[in-house]
């Protein structure tokens, strides 16, 4: 009688972690490999560019400033983490979509949104005035 209450205690808790699992699983595969570019840039120039590549590598371009080749991590469904030039951003999903992102980023004691929209192809900047 035991032994069956520990098989079904198991397979209950089994159950119930699958779809948290399932969901963890589908956020993260939303995030990586996707082209996701800013919303709402700070000026009126295109916002940036941010994708999230398999094996911690994150590349960063906009259509002002060269591209940089980041490391990233995530510790866990909902908590994200990239070097910047020797600092550490964090940043907390609020949502992931295949077309949206939002991102709650720490910088120092401020706690600012970003919302990303997924590229579609073909995306070329435009011409910048000079």
């Amino acid at each position: 009688m035991k032994k069956a209450s520990v098989a079904a205690i198991s397979i209950a808790a089994v159950a119930l972690a699958t779809p948290t699992l399932a969901a963890e699983k589908a956020a993260t595969s939303s995030l990586i490999g996707t082209p996701w570019i800013e919303t709402k840039a700070q000026s009126d120039l295109p916002g940036p560019m941010m994708i999230f590549l398999p094996k911690g590598k994150l590349l960063i371009d906009s259509c002002w400033e060269t591209y940089a080749l980041r490391t990233w991590k995530q510790a866990s469904s909902k908590e994200i983490s990239w070097d910047e030039d020797g600092a550490i951003i964090h940043a907390r999903i609020k949502a992931v979509s295949a077309d949206g992102l939002t991102l709650q980023i720490t910088a120092g004691k401020d706690i600012v949104e970003r919302t990303y929209a997924a590229a579609k192809a073909p995306y070329v900047c435009p011409d910048m005035k000079r």
